[in-house]
């Protein structure tokens, strides 16, 4: 017999405490038997039974759990089509009910009511209690059942003896009625006809509400645990007897002891009871219970980095079927890479196999595909609690967000932080490997050049010298990215431009075309000043010609002695006048000063002969040698 148990899905990696209840279910239905068990995740369960009354006749159902769980059954009932609620005789006891439905009534379902609950000991010695009676004419009467020192309360058989017409009733809380028949009893000297109904009660308070005279007599039993029942010797007047509740995972035998019918249910439908008897020997053997640990596909988990450890601090692997003992190892805590991540309580272990669904992720449990859909296979790894882990279908990991890393051509790409769950698609770029042609039409002799080219965390340093021409082969691209390409001078960027990688082509071309501006610094002569300075940026040029500038820089300064002139390099041409004569401009003013100067004094000279002579005949001849 398999079971299920789904857990619920914990957001982040942290220690998951879960709580597994099975509740255990037999169905016998036209001389079929039908036997299933159901995850209890509320406090409410409904058995649905409707589909085994098609043909009619009498459906027999079962419901039992664990006499070691801490949950029991507070009520039971049948439930109606129409969801009303209708009672029914039940056998009941808080791990066990049982009842006999007739199909010919609208019934959908068994309605459980489910709380806290006791453990039952699997072998115990039931001491019934002293008789107690009450007399109840009219109205209500609340009956607290005694505690007795050393033993622990079992259950009570209420009989309530009403005389005709008078009625009563029990409160139905852990209450359950096994009979009801007529008689005719003796009241004093008087013989009266009477309704007897007996309850079997599990709480140690009643309640009982009588119309008329109605007699109660209340007896209670009491339990104590016995870990050896060999030469027990009990000294009590009662009759005591031995009980042995029993599971499916537990064998008893006995000899030198009688087996009885003492009239009260059986906590579990294993319970047997036996006459005590000092003499009576029992042999008990333990079953193990076989764990097999499923995915959500309900295909058997295999995690080699996966351990089990038992509250007795023993360790078991999750690489086959974890075997425990089930009177013991009710506390499993699951290590994950060395961290313990989930404890299961198995409060509830009604069957002696279980296949218990975890919420780990192995590789075949999530789909991986690239950005254009198409499947892909291909080794991920994820950092989990500081180690790089490789998944594969032997290894498991907790839902979480998880650094995700896939091996492509022998190198790990890093993909970002991913939720890594059961079920979840993964969705990976696309790698190829692309080669980069990159051309430089403009010449910036005066610069250092180098090429850039950044993809993700990898960069490329190429110096061009005077190859303006440059091929990249970039390994492993991600097809959708993009690629930065940066052309440097003397460590300027003086382009930048960026490519998205097309899936359609395995090569890129791109043309980085730097702005190339002409200077020309003259003087107030329009002569050309060699040593005037251009700064942008980090770049300085001396005298004109023409240089590569940023493309981000739109101002530049002029630099000439102590003077500094801003200038607007968002051009072709920068033309400036700078407020000075440079070398050739004040070589050119001396020349034309000293002519200047020569002219004077021809005209003092002339003028000066004029003034002397008297006669307009003579004449001066001045003869250049």
């Amino acid at each position: 017999m398999t079971l299920l148990a789904v857990f619920m899905m914990l957001p982040t990696l942290t220690h998951a405490q879960v709580f597994i209840n099975y509740i255990g279910i037999n169905i016998n239905y036209n001389n079929k038997t039908l036997t299933q068990v159901m995850n209890i995740t509320s406090n409410q369960l409904v058995i649905p039974i409707y589909q085994y009354c098609s043909q009619g006749g009498y459906v027999t159902i079962n419901a039992y759990l664990d006499p070691l769980s801490n949950l029991g059954i507070t009520t039971a009932s049948l439930v109606m089509y129409n969801g009303s609620i209708a009672n029914a005789p039940i056998n009941y006891s808080p791990k066990y009910v049982s009842a006999n439905v007739n199909c010919s009534l609208p019934i959908y379902g068994i309605y459980l009511s489910i709380g806290s609950y006791v453990q039952y000991p699997l072998e115990a010695l039931v001491i019934p209690g002293s008789n107690m009676t009450y007399v109840l004419t009219q109205g209500s009467m609340n009956i607290s059942i005694p505690s007795i020192p050393g033993l622990n309360y079992l259950f009570a058989l209420v009989r309530v003896i009403s005389l005709l017409p008078a009625k009563a009733s029990i409160s139905n809380y852990l209450t359950a009625q096994l009979n009801t028949e007529g008689s005719t009893i003796n009241v004093g000297s008087l013989n009266t006809y009477a309704e007897i109904t007996t309850y079997i009660t599990y709480s140690s308070n009643v309640k009982i509400t009588a119309n008329g005279t109605t007699y109660i007599v209340i007896t209670p039993y009491y339990y104590t645990s016995i870990s050896s029942i060999q030469n027990l010797i009990l000294l009590s007047p009662s009759h005591p007897i031995i009980m042995l509740t029993g599971a499916p995972w537990i064998k008893y035998s006995y000899s030198n002891c009688t087996p009885i019918n003492p009239g009260i249910p059986g906590i579990t439908p294993w319970t047997s009871y036996l006459s005590y008897s000092p003499y009576c020997s029992i042999n008990i053997t333990t079953m193990p219970v076989d764990i097999t640990f499923v995915g959500t596909s309900l295909q058997k988990l295999t995690c080699n980095n996966v351990f089990i450890t038992t509250q007795n601090g023993k360790i078991l692997s999750l690489t086959g079927d974890v075997v425990i003992n089930p009177t013991m190892d009710r506390v499993l805590y699951l290590v994950i890479n060395g961290i313990r991540t989930i404890s299961i309580y198995l409060d509830s272990i009604p069957v002696s196999t279980l296949a218990i669904q975890l919420p780990l992720v192995t590789y075949s449990s999530i789909s991986i595909t690239d950005e254009l859909g198409n499947p892909v296979n291909i080794p991920l790894y994820l950092y989990a609690n500081g180690t790089l882990l490789m998944l594969t279908n032997s290894t498991c990991v907790y839902p979480g967000n998880y650094s995700l890393y896939a091996l492509v051509n022998g190198k790990l790409m890093g993909l970002g932080t991913r939720d890594v769950t059961q079920g979840s698609l993964l969705t990976i770029p696309v790698f190829s490997n692309y080669t980069l042609n990159v051309s430089i039409p403009q010449q910036c002799p005066d610069l250092n050049l180098n090429l850039l080219v950044k993809y993700g965390s990898n960069q490329y340093v190429i110096p061009l010298n005077d190859n303006l021409q440059q091929e990249v082969y970039i390994p492993n691209a991600i097809i959708g990215s993009y690629i930065q390409i940066y052309l440097v001078g003397n460590g300027t960027v003086l382009y930048q431009s960026a490519l998205l990688i097309n899936n359609s082509k395995s090569t890129g071309n791109v043309v980085l075309n730097p702005h190339v501006i002409d200077f020309m610094p003259v003087d107030l002569l329009n002569n050309e000043i060699p040593t005037a300075t251009l700064s942008i940026g980090n770049l300085y040029y001396e005298g004109p010609g023409k240089y590569c500038v940023p493309i981000n820089y739109s101002m530049g300064m002029v630099i000439y002695g102590s003077d500094v002139y801003i200038v607007n390099i968002t051009g072709s041409r920068i033309f400036i006048r700078v407020w000075t004569l440079g070398d050739l401009g004040i070589k050119s003013l001396l020349v034309i000063t000293g002519l200047l100067l020569l002219l004077l004094i021809i005209l003092i000279i002339i003028r000066g002969l004029d003034k002397g002579g008297k006669s307009k005949d003579k004449y001066i001849v001045i003869r250049c040698l």
